[in-house]
């Protein structure tokens, strides 16, 4: 079996659970009304950068290596840049997300009232722009990305000013944001503690509080995970000459720990959680009920 076709079918299986994990997320977060909307927004922001990478993976690099297409392949600095948008999304929404778990843990009657929806749609406005604008800055420098058959990675075609940009304009500027989510994350853990401390002979309070740190866990796994993956792809790969290694510190790390981004929002989320598979459930049923048992007049004689 040839490694295409085996990088082909982990690259499917990966990015179908990103696909259904992400989507999810950014679909049917909304209607779970206990999830803050601030709170609920920024999340799907996140999970919709992770779903348009897991999607693109799916629909145009899978084929693309399981059927060696040769005009994919040849554009492939296209889907790069997608994928690189939605990577610029999902770690401007992490920080987003960080900054909004501070201000809920160590002063939630602040946090009421600064993250109101028109404050967060705002946020996630400029954001977004901002990733827009910064593939755009990327692209016109004339640094280019393709997909690799060999090593079943994206690569840039080695020039000084590519180097230098691949080096300061992505790996410097995400490593200076993943630290700074880290440090804002270990900052409010320490908050939630000592809140957590002070409510607990508030059954109220520390309920609440309780459900804050859940979804503070969410975005420190999170943070945590884009850390692992910088390390992987940026510092360890180069340095790592088998090509399987090197496929599994960089594509295939990238794919999984954005597919993990939905799984943990999913299942950081007790509401969100129980509302996903009680109506899973529940239209199971539905359907299982309206076939019914077969009776002997059922039956085909």
């Amino acid at each position: 079996m040839s490694s295409d076709i085996i990088v082909g079918f982990i690259l499917l299986y990966i990015s179908t659970l990103g696909v259904i994990a992400n989507w999810t997320v950014f679909l049917f977060l909304s209607k779970v009304p206990s999830i803050h909307k601030s709170f609920g927004s920024l999340t799907r922001n996140q999970a919709l950068g992770d779903a348009i990478q897991t999607t693109t993976v799916l629909f145009v690099v899978v084929p693309m290596v399981l059927f060696d297409i040769e005009f994919l392949k040849i554009n492939s600095n296209i889907v790069s840049f997608v994928m690189l948008f939605g990577y610029e999304v999902s770690v401007l929404s992490h920080l987003l997300l960080a900054c909004n778990r501070l201000c809920a843990v160590t002063n939630p009657l602040k946090y009421q009232q600064l993250y109101s929806q028109r404050f967060t749609i705002g946020m996630l406005f400029t954001a977004n722009m901002y990733a827009f604008a910064s593939i755009i800055v990327l692209y016109t420098s004339g640094c280019r990305y393709f997909w690799s058959s060999e090593l079943h990675m994206f690569m840039y075609h080695v020039s000084n000013s590519c180097v230098n940009f691949s080096f300061y304009g992505i790996f410097c500027k995400y490593l200076t944001i993943i630290i700074l989510i880290l440090l804002i994350d270990l900052f409010s853990i320490y908050k939630a503690r000592l809140f957590l401390q002070k409510t607990q002979q508030d059954r109220i309070s520390h309920q609440v509080n309780t459900k804050e740190v859940g979804l503070l866990v969410q975005t420190c796994l999170q943070g945590l995970l884009f850390t692992v993956e910088l390390i992987c792809y940026f510092i360890i790969s180069p340095h790592v000459e088998n090509k399987w290694a090197q496929f599994f510190l960089t594509t295939f790390a990238f794919l999984t720990i954005h597919t993990c981004d939905g799984t943990i929002s999913i299942f950081c989320n007790g509401d969100f959680r129980k509302y996903i598979f009680k109506n899973s459930f529940t239209k199971l049923s539905g359907q299982l009920s309206k076939v019914g048992p077969r009776t002997e007049s059922h039956i085909p004689q």
